[in-house]
């Protein structure tokens, strides 16, 4: 039975880059990673769903949608982090209103719409974002840019370092970090500053900041 839906949502899609040249046991491997951000997500918010389609497409539903960006960000680091040819392409949106589903594949709406054409429309890009807010899309399409080319950049070792970053945003101190990965703090300064995470960090605050302006309900 559909539901309809009437609020912002994000919709996350994405697809695994070269994955019929992948190993078994290597696909096997982004699965199960795929699998952990997907637990990860839904125990941020226990409304978020997802699926799997042909194998190596995963799609996600983000009702708390001002996350939806640094949702997409542990999907590319965390995949990246198992080695140098791992890595994935991911469309997302946010808009309002949809009509929902049990299945997620089946579940129809804006975002649904724009984030699977963006993909299927993706050539050399890995990152793309798309709205119902023109506005929003415009104002973020330099900085989704910027981040799509920081992240295709950054080694296995790197996106490891920052994945719990993003995991725990502004709850992580550097030290602590430091201390959980078993590393001093000087080589994680290091790490985070040839990343570029300050800049990255700033992306996520402006992306979280002004989606919730432009759809406060």
């Amino acid at each position: 039975m559909a539901q309809q839906y009437n609020n912002p949502l994000g919709v996350i899609v994405g697809d695994i880059v070269n994955s019929t040249q992948l190993e078994p046991k290597d696909f096997e491997q982004v699965m199960e990673t795929i699998s952990s951000i997907q637990k990860f997500i839904n125990a941020e918010f226990s409304d978020n769903s997802h699926a799997l389609h042909r194998g190596d497409e995963f799609q996600s539903v983000i009702f708390n949608y001002e996350q939806t960006l640094l949702y997409v960000i542990m999907y590319r680091l965390a995949i990246k982090a198992l080695g140098k040819q791992f890595d994935c392409r991911v469309s997302f949106a946010v808009a309002r209103g949809a009509e929902l589903r049990e299945s997620v594949g089946q579940s129809m709406g804006e975002a649904f719409t724009i984030s699977g054409r963006a993909l299927g429309g993706m050539r050399g890009e890995r990152l793309v974002y798309r709205s119902d807010s023109a506005y929003h899309e415009e104002r973020m399409l330099l900085l989704i840019r910027y981040l799509d080319s920081q992240i295709v950049g950054l080694t296995p070792r790197q996106c490891e370092i920052i994945l719990p970053l993003i995991k725990r945003f502004g709850r992580l101190s550097y030290s602590q970090l430091a201390e959980d990965l078993h590393i001093s703090n000087a080589t994680v300064s290091k790490a985070l500053k040839a990343a570029g995470w300050s800049l990255m960090k700033g992306v996520i605050v402006e992306f979280k900041k002004t989606i919730t302006e432009i759809y406060k309900v």
